[in-house]
């Protein structure tokens, strides 16, 4: 069941850029909440933008407007560098995201966290930003220092694994159950419990089509893109190339 006090909140806010001609930003988003902004955002007749601070971000912010859309450096997200020394232990996401939430933060105040290599990279609120750069010591038992980013121009290449496998069709249900390991009949029923989400969407039909690029979430399991679809093999499947994200 959807939180009620969540959609209230969001419909005021979408409610008043349309009134104000303002530009009204919401916290971070999960893709279940972002989905239900999106419905608001159709329902009241105010345009939207999503933004994570990086593309490809699985955890948003929505942007209600009314003329104008708010400009790349408009957005309240400042990107935050965590660094430690390798040699004494590398904290992984569940540590940093740990630690973040010892300091008594929110988690919607939160964006993604981005592993690198000897770093990590975070998307806060400006406020939170400053805080955590100020205050975060350690994660997972590793000595940690922070830095406001300028840019994230550094931002490592996604963690992950290209696999190349073959569907019956390029439908939904074919990519979701070739993805996550599944069969036909559970990624079916995933689909129709709406935890896959299309391109950021919650998407109930089994029969989508899914073009080339596009990314699949499966909640609770992870994501993956369709990086290529690279033709018909001799015995009527398509041959794809997936990309993984993760470990």
């Amino acid at each position: 069941m959807e939180d009620e006090f969540f959609l209230r909140r969001v419909r005021e806010l979408a409610l008043r850029a349309l009134h104000r001609g303002d530009v009204v930003y919401t916290h971070f988003l999960d893709l279940a909440q972002a989905q239900a902004v999106g419905r608001i955002a159709r329902e009241t007749g105010v345009s939207l933008a999503m933004n994570g601070g990086y593309a490809d971000a699985e955890r948003r912010m929505a942007a209600f407007y009314g003329a104008d859309a708010p400009a790349e450096g408009d957005w309240p997200i400042c990107p935050v560098r965590i660094v430690w020394r390798p040699q004494f232990g590398s904290p992984g996401h569940r540590d940093i995201l740990g630690a973040l939430m010892g300091l008594g933060f929110e988690r919607e105040r939160i964006g993604d966290i981005v592993l690198d290599e000897g770093c990590a990279w975070l998307f806060a609120e400006p406020e939170m930003a400053s805080y955590i750069a100020g205050s975060l010591e350690s994660a997972g038992r590793v000595n940690v220092r922070c830095e406001i980013a300028k840019d994230v121009s550094a931002l490592p290449e996604p963690e992950g694994r290209h696999v190349r496998d073959t569907v019956p069709s390029m439908r939904l249900d074919a990519l979701v159950a070739a993805g996550f390991s599944l069969s036909r009949a559970e990624a079916a029923r995933a689909i129709g419990q709406g935890k896959v989400y299309l391109n950021q969407a919650q998407t109930l039909r089994t029969d989508a089509a899914v073009p080339e690029n596009a990314l699949i979430s499966l909640r609770g399991k992870g994501r993956f893109r369709l990086e290529a679809v690279e033709g018909e093999t001799r015995k009527g499947r398509w041959a794809v190339r997936l990309f993984l994200y993760g470990d």
